[in-house]
């Protein structure tokens, strides 16, 4: 399985050509071009909004530093808090798809319509 952005590497024809190849077995899975549900840092920088910046006036630089370091070093205490916030959208279809494919192999499935063409 293949997940890729849309840099323009991952759509110039060397990999075009690869990707014909036949037999190749691969499962591609193109994220759109803003996807913040797709990417599990988006959700750490919700949070730390949330719990760190929200409706307040930390005054300085520094002191946003400050604040937003205690969040990230407190984070090491809340693992289990961590991996639900941070579980995507594309953890959940990557999870699908896994799924699919160990029951059926010989199918490639596309998480987006934008890979249809490929």
């Amino acid at each position: 399985m293949v997940i890729w952005d849309n840099s323009p590497a991952h759509h110039g024809e060397a990999i075009r050509e690869y990707l014909a190849t036949p037999d190749l077995n691969l499962q591609l899975v193109s994220l759109p071009a803003y996807s913040p549900d797709f990417n599990g840092e988006e959700a750490i920088w919700d949070w730390a909004r949330e719990e760190v910046t929200a409706n307040t006036c930390l005054g300085t630089r520094a002191r946003v530093q400050q604040k937003l370091g205690e969040f990230f070093h407190g984070l090491t205490e809340r693992t289990a808090e961590v991996k639900q916030r941070c579980r995507t959208e594309l953890q959940a279809r990557a999870d699908a798809l896994i799924t699919q494919a160990v029951n059926s192999p010989q199918h490639t499935v596309h998480v987006d319509s934008t890979l249809v063409l490929v």
